[in-house]
């Protein structure tokens, strides 16, 4: 048996799988609840959330019919969670607590199908890892664009995406190693404990904001210091002259005189803002004043 047979026609997977999809419908129904949807709203994002990842997988795949109406579980599923949080507020930390806990193993399982499936149907081990995470956060990324929301995993939520990552990879690392087909589980595992970890201790990837390089008014003088010094250098060496440096009229001896607040007020010395705006409405400016041979303007 292949990781591919066993994921499918493995009851006991097969039963983890609707209860995936009834939890995802749940968790629609409960975004649906405080967006005030009514019953038809609430099908429709339960639908979407719960089977959403899968459609689109099989579709990329060209399967034929998806999985999703392949017989009428899935659907139904899809629906009675939806109905569940239409019906019942269950509004409690204990509560949110297992639906988390539900859609995370759920992830690991739709990770791990995704994966298998894709590579049984040809694909290349990026793709198909790529589908494979797909199938698993597609539902809840398809969800949050309906309701007109930035999606969850784009930062600030749990290690959904990270976690179904690490699911996919272990699945292909069994699938091409040729290792024992109950292994795929230990991947899910391995995925699923991940996210749940992450969504305990609360853990975030790195925003585009901590990675940003900035530097001080200081370190900015140095930096274009350098440079003008490497530019120069190199104009000696290929011309055999020597610059000459003019304390009154060169930038660089300039920057050692000035005093700026910061690398903002640097930048706004050096690079002048709106210069040739300015120069056509005042004519006495720089760009109007004529210069010798030399290139230096005549005061």
């Amino acid at each position: 048996m292949d990781p591919l047979e066993l994921l499918v026609t493995n009851d006991l997977l097969r039963v983890l799988d609707l209860l995936g999809v009834f939890i995802m419908g749940v968790a629609a129904g409960a975004l649906a609840s405080r967006l005030d949807f009514d019953a038809v709203g609430f099908a429709i994002i339960g639908i979407v959330a719960g089977l959403g990842g899968g459609i689109v997988r099989d579709l990329i795949l060209d399967y034929g019919t998806p999985a999703a109406f392949d017989g009428p579980w899935y659907l139904a599923c899809a629906l009675a969670g939806s109905a569940f949080s239409f019906l019942i507020a269950a509004d409690g930390a204990w509560w949110r607590r297992l639906v988390t806990a539900l859609d995370i193993m759920a992830m690991g399982l739709w990770a791990a199908t995704g994966t298998a499936k894709s590579l049984g149907y040809g694909l290349d081990e990026l793709p198909a890892i790529l589908l494979g995470v797909t199938s698993a956060v597609g539902g809840g990324v398809l969800r949050d664009v309906l309701v007109g929301r930035i999606p969850s995993i784009f930062g600030g939520g749990p290690l959904y995406a990270t976690g179904a990552l690490v699911t996919a990879i272990l699945t292909w690392l069994v699938v091409a190693l040729g290792l024992p087909s109950p292994l795929v589980l230990v991947a899910v595992a391995v995925g699923a404990l991940l996210a749940l970890l992450a969504a305990w201790r609360r853990w975030r990837l790195p925003g585009h904001s901590e990675w940003q390089v900035t530097l001080s008014a200081t370190q900015l003088k140095r930096l274009v210091r350098r440079t003008r010094k490497d530019e120069r250098e190199r104009v000696a060496l290929e011309t055999g002259t020597i610059p000459m440096l003019d304390a009154n009229e060169d930038d660089l001896a300039a920057d050692a005189h000035s005093d700026d607040v910061d690398a903002a007020d640097y930048e706004d010395r050096i690079f002048p803002h709106d210069v040739h705006t300015e120069a056509e409405e005042l004519p006495g400016t720089a760009e109007h004043e004529r210069r010798d041979d030399s290139g230096a303007p005549e005061r």
